[in-house]
């Protein structure tokens, strides 16, 4: 009997060919076969895995009269799913595309082809990549009176929508390319076409428009389908000789397919718990003011909307935000979350309290769980799920399936963001407003999920571009999203709001910004109005006294502070700076006491003392030492649940300064604090007088929110009372006279005015260069792109290997460059480093196995700024790319783990020459050069 897909085609069309081995065994896939595969793995995808929400972002989508019912209108979309991926390569149907069959040994299917009447003569080369078959498909189905609007979708199938006008209309004039004007080729797309409404159900789609939303995200729905149809092992290509009637049909080939993919189906991920008990039952006690409001709003709402939640330090924004995800969730057919924080260690440090919580939702049903950020293969919880995942699979019982899983299909760059539930860096959110390839992708992957932006405040005004570009197309999709802030400065908050609705702000703004901002505040949006809900503040309160503290003092201060004990934080603004304090701390109080903390440790070094610190110093007190010094960097302001009875800090904008303080007296202890160190206090150093600071923290900072800052300081502050009002003080307009007169009762010189004037300048200055300069990859908002999808991506983001070109043009950060620490012996041996856990001072001889390349990469650092800046970093690369080849390390190229990576090669006394330079590591201060003389 014969397959029933390929029953109503023509000869002519049956030879087409869609898919070729590239390894010898001369097998092949026909074109009207693969169309089906994809057509049936799509209607897979949208009955079983695109949740509700993303559902009803594609139905809206089309323009329906007020009769169609609900039912109807989902039918219709389903199957014009359908119809887009039975016809995705019907541009394959072209001279040019069957031409590439003989460059790779398939010269008797073209000739084949030729034999039914179809010519296949390509002279010019060099214009056939001009017409991909993408692009061919697309000027197909406008020809056959598709809508633009849904054509562009298939131009976009690989990623890319077309981007040129011309190109489209040139397409039948190149015929011998496009086969457009030839009539025998004209009647063989034009069956596909009619092949691809037979499997869709449909008799025709003309006059069908789409909107730009729906576009973007069926675009991303059938990259995906495609992807999983072009799977070799799930979908095996045949051999030319294989009798047509054992062909299996692709109904059976998708099914079978889908079987071995383990994609966990959509299921509403709340749970019926009833609301008044939701805190209990998932975090296990009773919820704040904060908490139980955030989640009124949310399961109040009529429409998905941006919600923004801003209160203290430790009043438990997290815990209010999953649980207004779930509301959101449980409303709309949401079918997961992404939650975003600032750093990877953010990210690997909120990573298990996400897991858990899933576990909570609904036991016994498999939620796919995604790490997004590069180092995610170094995080023990995160491996651990996925090793368990694949004993589960193995196991194949339904009853022993996790609650969270790793799906292998949802991993990657491109892919991860696709399963149900993703922790990981901000730059995969704002990666959403990127002109790069397979965006579309991206925003399928965020469309379908809550997304949780953590830490808000810590956003520059580069990033805060891209990430208002995004709010407007989540907005679009009407995604619910949470942002969460305990330093939000109000005009900020305006602009998440307005970028959001996609609206521009007014200059009387929608929310009163009084000088004394309600606080905790939640304000959210509901369609096109704007609300805010005033929770009542939890009633923690801690006084904080401030005292400015010269740092040659530093020394004498903590001796006499800590004579009866007590555990210290100290922060500086560089890392030079903070190991000079550190080494300074060991002379006073010896080794034992003090612990360094900072950005120039190997990734497992960091890893290792983050955690010693969290033991010693988090919310349990059974290892609290009775004397500690802790000096760090800014790493201490975000990722670190710490409690120091005394800190002391380099000024730095009011914002981050208030983050650091909220390390200080930061637990209820049960154990009674040192008598000397009852009352809270807050040492500031750094400042020179009112208008001049340390070097480092001005170039870190700029002195203009340092100006404001230090106007502002007073020697009392009532946390978190006080907190709005600074915040906006040091943020917001109409305050530069008030500052003016503070910093010049302070400063002795005459000229403060002028001198603030000129900071200021300087620093709008630098805000509209990071703004102009944020647009130079950006896709439009999605009320400028309009209509379709014509030219979304033009002049993207060169497409790399490793994402992280794409993950440094959302960051304003400057140059940086990792590197990969080991050893050489007098032997002439390569060795780990003799710390290294499981494998210290292991000999190196041949390409390094599986477990130890891992080990190696563990050992991973960005090198110093001095090293990196714009005159000299290509000369460093080359010094680095030569260390490679004397070492002959690119054989070790071969491993996943170690694929292109530069090496610093140290001796025994674990140093190394590098440029004018002689860099140090060691396990207690990390990496530091001096000069070499």
């Amino acid at each position: 009997m014969m397959a029933k897909d390929e029953m109503i085609l023509s000869s002519p069309a049956r030879s087409l060919w869609g898919k070729l081995s590239l390894d010898g065994t001369h097998r092949w896939l026909p074109l009207w076969m693969h169309l089906a595969d994809t057509a049936e793995i799509a209607d897979l995808l949208w009955a079983h895995w695109l949740p509700p929400h993303t559902k009803n972002v594609i139905v809206d989508g089309f323009d329906f009269s007020e009769s169609v019912s609900t039912a109807d209108r989902e039918i219709f979309a389903g199957k014009f799913v359908r119809f887009l991926a039975a016809s995705h390569d019907c541009g394959k149907a072209s001279p040019a595309f069957v031409e590439k069959a003989r460059k790779v040994g398939f010269s008797d299917i073209v000739d084949e082809i030729t034999s039914k009447g179809l010519s296949v003569e390509v002279k010019n080369q060099a214009m056939a990549k001009r017409f991909s078959h993408a692009l061919v498909g697309e000027a197909i189905l406008e020809h056959q009176g598709v809508d633009r609007s849904l054509a562009d979708i298939v131009g976009a199938h690989h990623g890319k929508p077309v981007g040129v006008k011309q190109d489209l209309k040139a397409a039948p004039e190149y015929s011998s390319l496009t086969g457009m004007k030839d009539e025998a080729w004209r009647s063989v797309q034009k069956e596909l076409v009619q092949y691809a409404l037979h499997l869709a159900g449909c008799s025709s789609i003309t006059g069908v428009t789409l909107s730009m939303p729906a576009q973007v995200i069926l675009s991303g729905l059938l990259i995906m389908a495609d992807w999983l149809a072009s799977d070799e092992t799930r979908f095996p290509l045949i051999s030319r000789d294989y009798g047509i009637m054992k062909i299996e049909s692709s109904h059976d080939r998708a099914r079978q397919a889908w079987s071995c993919l383990h994609l966990p189906e959509y299921k509403q991920f709340a749970s019926a718990c009833p609301w008044s008990q939701l805190y209990e039952e998932r975090f296990g006690r009773q919820p704040r003011p904060v908490q139980v409001h955030a989640l009124q709003v949310a399961s109040r709402l009529e429409h998905p909307g941006l919600m923004v939640i801003e209160a203290p330090m430790g009043e438990g924004k997290t815990e209010a935000a999953l649980a207004a995800a779930e509301a959101f969730a449980r409303r709309f057919g949401l079918g997961g979350i992404y939650f975003a924080l600032p750093t990877q260690a953010t990210s690997d440090g909120i990573f298990p309290r996400i897991e858990k919580w899933i576990e909570h939702l609904h036991a016994g049903v498999s939620r796919s769980i995604f790490l997004a950020h590069g180092k995610s293969g170094f995080n023990d919880v995160y491996t651990g799920i996925r090793l368990k995942s694949h004993l589960y699979d193995e196991e194949d019982d339904d009853e022993k399936q996790a609650d969270v899983v790793v799906n292998d299909w949802t991993q990657g760059r491109k892919k991860g963001l696709l399963a149900d539930f993703v922790v990981g860096t901000i730059d995969h959110v704002l990666m959403g407003g990127l002109k790069m390839k397979h965006l579309a992708l991206r925003h399928l992957g965020l469309v379908n999920k809550v997304i949780i932006l953590d830490e808000c405040h810590a956003y520059d005004a580069y990033m805060s571009q891209y990430l208002d570009l995004v709010l407007s197309w989540l907005g679009a999709y009407d995604v619910p999203v949470i942002v969460l802030s305990a330093t939000l400065p109000p005009h900020r908050r305006q602009e998440l709001l307005a970028a959001y609705q996609n609206r521009k702000i007014e200059k009387k703004v929608d929310i009163a910004t009084d000088p004394v901002s309600p606080y905790p505040l939640i304000s959210y949006t509901d369609g096109k109005n704007v609300y805010q809900d005033l929770p009542e503040p939890s009633g923690r309160k801690r006084v904080v006294r401030l005292a400015q503290l010269d740092e040659d003092n530093l020394g004498e201060t903590l001796s006499a502070l800590l004579s009866d004990g007590g555990c210290a934080g100290i922060i500086r603004n560089t890392v030079k700076k903070a190991q000079s304090v550190a080494q300074c701390m060991e002379m006073y109080f010896g080794e034992d006491c003090v612990r360094l903390i900072h950005s120039c440790f190997l990734s497992f070094d960091r890893v290792r003392k983050e955690q010693e610190i969290r033991d010693l110093l988090g919310p349990q007190e059974d290892h609290r030492p009775d004397r500690l010094i802790v000096v760090g960097t800014q790493v201490m302001e975000q990722s670190l649940d710490v409690d120091f009875d005394v800190l002391f800090t380099e000024i730095c904008p009011m914002d981050l300064l208030l983050q650091r303080i909220g390390r200080l007296h930061r637990h209820n202890r049960k154990k009674a604090r040192p008598s000397r160190l009852e009352e809270a206090t807050c040492y500031i150093m750094g400042i020179q007088d009112a208008l001049t600071f340390d070097e480092g923290s001005t170039a870190v900072y700029g002195e203009y929110l340092l100006m404001k800052t230090r106007a502002f300081l007073e020697q009392r502050l009532v946390l978190p009372d006080d907190i709005p009002r600074l915040v906006q003080q040091v943020y917001e307009a109409g305050y530069d006279d008030e500052i003016i007169n503070r910093l010049a009762k302070e400063a002795d010189i005459a000229d403060v005015s002028q001198q603030y004037a000129n900071a200021r300048d300087r620093y709008e200055k630098c805000i509209k260069e990071k703004k102009n300069k944020a647009t130079t990859f950006q896709i439009k908002t999605p009320k400028a792109q309009r209509r379709n999808l014509l030219g979304w991506l033009n002049a993207s983001q060169t497409e790399d290997v490793s994402g992280k070109r794409g993950e440094a043009t959302v960051r304003d950060s400057g140059n940086s460059l990792t590197v990969l620490v080991i050893c050489k012996k007098e032997d002439g041996g390569l060795y780990t480093l003799p710390w290294l856990p499981g494998h210290g001072d292991e000999r190196i001889d041949d390409v390094p196995d599986d477990a130890l390349a891992k080990a190696i990469a563990s050992c991973s650092i960005n090198l110093p700024s001095y090293f990196v800046q714009d005159w000299q970093i290509d000369k460093v690369i080359d010094e680095l790319e030569q260390i490679v080849l004397d070492n002959h390390l690119k054989d070790w190229y071969a491993s996943h783990w170690l694929k292109g990576e530069l090496f610093l090669v140290l001796n025994e006394e674990h140093e190394m020459h590098l440029l004018d330079r002689i860099l140090v590591y060691d396990e207690k201060n990390g990496l530091w050069s001096y000069k070499e003389e």
